[in-house]
């Protein structure tokens, strides 16, 4: 009898465990924020550490950033991370603000390239991150179609590597994600660069499939954000915030 009751508790149990494991959306690496070769990174951290304190398991899924919400949207994932309000996704369904982007234009600085506004930005060859044009809004996606070539790439490092070759004239990239990936390329890639700040910072959400568990993650996450964890992640990662 009491191995029967055993049996049966470790069924119950196994049950649970598969009920609250979630099939998470995740662009590919982009480090420090997602370093998908080490299943890590900070966005992964905290909404791994929110959902574990709610009884969840997260287990990632890799995909290009593009294809995220259409998963989300078809039901094949239960979360997605980086969706904006601009994204093909009910906006009912996206969590609050959990990470927050600061978009740049890069150029080397041996091409003394000038830009104060989005529209000094025709005529040149631009790459930026995958989806770039909604996340960065109409305006952006208006002034680079009359560039002499621009392109979206999903592998943030040939953006890098690009612009440091000398093959394109402007990189569209977070900050930080240019800061990390460069260090692979040289050591000295941020003294031969103009960081041009044309963008406002860009907030990212969680996309959830389930509304409650949302409502409940965004509990967590400002209770998160209100503990020591949250500053140790930041300085983990070297996640730099400027403040402007």
């Amino acid at each position: 009898m009491n191995r029967i009751i055993l049996l049966t508790s470790l069924l119950l149990m196994s049950t649970v465990a598969q009920a609250s494991s979630l099939v998470m959306a995740v662009g590919w690496t982009k480090p420090p924020y997602v370093i998908a070769d080490q299943d890590k990174g900070f966005e992964l951290d905290l909404v791994r550490a929110i959902l574990q304190n709610l009884g969840h398991q997260v287990d990632p899924v890799y995909v290009p950033f593009g294809r995220s919400a259409g998963m989300l949207n078809h039901g094949q994932v239960d979360m997605a991370l980086n969706m904006t309000e601009r994204m093909p996704v009910p906006h009912e369904q996206l969590s609050q603000v959990y990470v927050t982007y600061r978009n740049v234009v890069i150029s080397l600085k041996v091409s003394r390239v000038k830009l104060d506004s989005l529209a000094d930005m025709k005529g040149f060859s631009i790459v930026a991150f995958q989806n770039a044009s909604i996340v960065l809004g109409q305006e952006f996606a208006k002034e680079v179609s009359d560039s002499r070539l621009y392109t979206e790439l999903p592998d943030q490092s040939k953006q890098v590597k690009m612009l440091l070759e000398g093959r394109i004239d402007l990189a569209v990239m977070d900050i930080n994600i240019f800061r990390h990936i460069s260090t692979k390329f040289r050591d000295d890639a941020l003294d031969l660069v103009d960081i041009h700040w044309l963008f406002p910072p860009t907030g990212y959400r969680v996309g959830f499939k389930d509304k409650a568990l949302l409502q409940e993650f965004d509990k967590a996450l400002q209770a998160y954000r209100s503990s020591d964890q949250y500053p140790a992640l930041i300085a983990t990662y070297d996640i730099w915030q400027p403040g402007f």
